[in-house]
Formats: C-alpha cells, structure tokens, sequence
C-alpha cells in the first residue's frame, strides 16, 4: 500500500545539536532519568529538578555529569534553558512545565503528552558510525521501540553487501 504523503508530520524528525547548551529535566524518576541520560549522552549540560532522583542518575550527579536541584519546578529554573523536559507522574506539573518553557522560548517535551510537545524524543538505535531514530508521533512508544529493536536484528545479521541481490 503506497504511504499517504498528503498529511503534514506532527514533527520532523531531525538532529539536534545539544553540545553544552543548558537543558532541564524536571522530573527525577525513571523517565525522567531516562531523558536526563539521553541529553548527557548528546553532551547537553543538564539539570534535574525533582525531590528526588532515580538511582540511576546518582552516579551521574556525583561525578557531576548531571546537576540535581532537589526542589519541586519553579519557572525560575527556566532560566536561559534551550531545552526542557516534562518527566513527572503528575500532570499538572507537566502542563505548567510546557506553559513556562513557552513563555521563557524553550523547546519544551512533555513525556507524558506528545500533543502538548514541541520536541519529542524517538527510540534510539546506536551503531558503529550512525544513529538511527524511529519516531510515530508519540503516538505509540511501544511501536517505536519494536521498529527499533527489528533494525538492530537487522544490523547485527548484517546487510547484504551492495553488489548482492
């Protein structure tokens, strides 16, 4: 069945530099974590807000990887951030998050809600020279992973070389 390229993407899937720009994760639980580790990893300079933190930030914030402000979300925190993250379990939080991030002219995602995001983060495949991300719209997350994880099988089968059928 042909792709119906008729209607608009939700978001365009792109690369974006995030070397030592500031980026905030509010949000200290396993999302949370999980997009703190994903902007550190993109060399983001990130700071999460949150009461608490998951265990697997720890080791981040002490090697000081990762700034931990243990405190709930004020807009303050927004201060000359390029991007935001909303990562909590309440979302109330979250929407006051996008609200802020908007009026301080943040990139904002919001895990919890794609339609509420401006930015929304896909399921990452790393390899020996690329980077490959499936994106659906934050429709179905689940999806994506799936998607990613078949490409991984893919990739460690190995391709056929070009000059084979």
């Amino acid at each position: 069945m042909p792709e119906d390229f008729s209607s608009p993407l939700r978001f365009l899937p792109v690369g974006l530099n995030l070397q030592a720009k500031n980026c905030l994760v509010v949000g200290g639980g396993t999302v949370g974590a999980r997009k703190a580790l994903t902007l550190t990893r993109a060399g983001a300079r990130v700071t999460v807000v949150s009461p608490a933190i998951n265990g697997e930030l720890e080791p981040e914030v002490q090697a000081g990887r990762i700034q931990w402000r243990k405190a709930v979300f004020r807009q303050e925190h927004l201060a000359g951030v390029f991007l935001a993250v909303a990562a909590t379990d309440d979302q109330a939080v979250n929407a006051a998050v996008v609200r802020a991030a908007g009026r301080h002219g943040a990139l904002v995602c919001d895990a919890s809600s794609a339609q509420r995001s401006q930015v929304i983060f896909g399921a990452l495949l790393e390899g020996s020279g690329f980077t490959a991300a499936v994106f659906t719209a934050g429709r179905d997350p689940a999806l994506a992973r799936q998607v990613r994880d078949q490409i991984a099988d893919y990739v460690a089968e190995g391709r056929p070389a070009a000059d084979e059928p």
